[in-house]
């Protein structure tokens, strides 16, 4: 039994050498001694580790996060729901167009997948905290390349880092691409790519703390975004209703399957972040219920905005969805409000990959965080990023669904689920072959097979259309 003294009982100074001065100290005066604080209640006998496990679902023992502050299941929710719900919704009635009203199963398929394997970042977390190799990592820095080394070795690492880093810095691509249409669409074509990517490098050097006032910003704006863009809709007098005009390939186009699943995958790229929320949480057994219920308002977000541009634009649907409504004269309020609100998302959201790309390239040493070498890899990076958005503005979906099928696949469904059947074989010396990880092998399958179609569909969209 390991016990300890509480905090207001430790023993007067004036005992310590009758207690500690191995002179005076004989085996029967500490015994009386002990007895005496016990009677006194001045000693918890209560065990420092809690080793004992009920059946079924246990608490696993937490610590506080490194800074001393955990999230609440709210708190978490809120974490999740801003990594999960973005500006990826803009591509979302493109992936209708491109393979029907079936795209609402897609989502559903999606969205179950991907809150499947949010848990299992959860619970690999969880199986990683009885490896010795964690003692070593703080909480906060339990993160997929922890994971990886954990499961995989130093090479698993690397390639997760790797494809990590591209993914992100795809999703930056995506979103200057994006920005620059609705900066254009609200300037009436004066900036475009250029001013976002500048504004995005210009902001990397904000200090961290005033990225949580400008992320309840771009929440904020967000909301105003998707209310303006259905209140522009609603001002047209009639509807597309492809249904109607189309008839069966309204409902379903089985040769796009893999396109659409890319661009809804690519909505999904926040899984990264996952840990991060998980290690900070003050009630972490509590994380498969808020990932349930976030995901769970990600699909009334991707579903209802993709149905209803469907519904209203059908096969004239442009990549992004901004580009319908810059159409609409009649709604000139709503859709300024509409390209504004997704601007500041959007501008608030990019420096952030950036900021991570540079981390990963050049990580900042000492108490001088931008040397200037630092400062002008960054405007390298600036530049490869502004000239890789130039050249892809008009395929900004194939560039959505060629990051989702890519690299999203990768870091948000395929890996997830390898690394807790690894961890689960190692730590819990689990049957793999029993129907308990049978929802992680048909992931597997599902993460591969849409990962190699997607990649090669987009690829071949990219370079059919750059030779058109």
């Amino acid at each position: 039994l390991v016990t300890h003294v509480t905090s207001s009982s430790f023993t007067p100074a004036a005992q310590w050498p009758k207690l500690w001065d191995p002179r005076a100290m004989t085996l029967t005066s500490l015994v009386e001694e002990i007895r005496s604080l016990l009677s006194q209640g001045k000693i918890d006998t209560s065990p420092l580790l809690n080793c004992e496990q009920d059946e079924g679902e246990t608490k696993p023992v937490t610590s506080p996060s490194d800074d001393g502050h955990e999230l609440s299941e709210v708190e978490a929710v809120f974490n999740l729901t801003n990594t999960v719900m973005g500006v990826g919704v803009l591509t979302v009635p493109f992936a209708f167009r491109l393979s029907g009203y079936i795209s609402i199963l897609l989502i559903l398929v999606t969205i179950l997948v991907t809150s499947q394997t949010g848990c299992y970042i959860g619970s690999a977390l969880k199986l990683a905290s009885r490896s010795s190799q964690a003692r070593l990592v703080p909480r906060r820095g339990r993160d997929f390349a922890f994971l990886a080394q954990l499961g995989f070795g130093g090479t698993g690492e690397k390639v997760m880092s790797f494809v990590t880093s591209l993914e992100i810095w795809f999703a930056l691509v995506t979103y200057i691409v994006m920005n620059g249409v609705n900066i254009s669409a609200f300037c009436h074509g004066a900036v475009s790519q250029r001013l976002s990517c500048c504004l995005a490098a210009l902001m990397v050097f904000l200090p961290m703390r005033i990225y949580s006032y400008l992320s309840v910003v771009a929440s904020a704006a967000l909301a105003v975004a998707a209310i303006s863009l259905i209140s522009a809709a609603l001002t047209m007098d009639e509807w597309a209703n492809p249904y109607d005009h189309l008839g069966s390939p309204a409902l379903v186009q089985l040769q796009n399957v893999p396109r659409s699943i890319g661009i809804i995958v690519f909505c999904f790229a926040g899984h990264p972040c996952f840990p991060l929320v998980y290690e900070c949480m003050k009630e972490p057994w509590h994380w498969r219920r808020s990932v349930y219920f976030t995901f769970f308002l990600a699909f009334f977000y991707y579903g209802g905005l993709g149905v209803f541009g469907y519904l209203v634009f059908g096969q004239d649907l442009q990549a992004s969805v901004t580009q319908n409504v810059e159409l609409l004269p009649q709604a000139r309020l709503f859709r300024q409000a509409s390209f504004l609100a997704f601007a500041v998302k959007i501008q608030f959201t990019a420096p952030l990959p950036l900021n991570a790309i540079m981390v990963a390239l050049w990580r900042p040493e000492g108490q001088q965080e931008w040397p200037l070498g630092r400062v002008l890899a960054l405007v390298a990076l600036t530049a490869v990023t502004l000239v890789t958005a130039v050249a892809f503005s008009k395929d900004v979906a194939v560039v959505a669904a060629l990051t989702g099928s890519l690299f999203t696949m990768s870091t948000s469904v395929i890996f997830p689920a390898a690394i807790h059947l690894c961890l689960a074989q190692r730590y819990e010396v689990a049957n793999l072959m029993s129907l308990t990880y049978l929802p992680h092998f048909l992931i597997l399958v599902f993460g591969v097979v849409m990962a190699v179609a997607g990649t090669y569909l987009s690829l071949l969209d990219l370079f059919a259309g750059h030779l058109a």
